[in-house]
């Protein structure tokens, strides 16, 4: 990534340093099962909560070394390209478990 320069290569280390993380909480969601009424509040929650953190708070530190934008707009295009990255490339996993006893 340092190949890339200062700019490219800090934003792509901070998406895919961090990805894992965040993959890794949301798969989560999908093992932990709530009431049906509970998960449709919680676990958006929990992403949103997840993707502010992990996502936008790395992002907006990689991403100020380059770029001169207020720290809210840099942590909410992290937590914005988080969520999508998540919503597009994990939420679709569907678990194999059944709950066959």
């Amino acid at each position: 990534m340092e190949n890339l320069g200062i700019p490219l290569g800090l934003t792509l280390f901070v998406l895919v340093a961090n990805l894992p993380i965040y993959i890794t909480l949301t798969l989560d969601s999908h093992i932990v099962k709530l009431a049906p009424k509970t998960a449709l509040f919680i676990e958006p929650f929990v992403d949103f909560v997840f993707a502010w953190f992990v996502g936008g708070l790395h992002f907006s530190g990689g991403a100020s070394w380059f770029w001169n934008a207020s720290a809210l707009t840099r942590q909410i295009l992290g937590t914005s390209l988080y969520l999508l990255m998540a919503f597009l490339f994990v939420k679709p996993h569907k678990s194999k478990m059944t709950t066959k006893g």
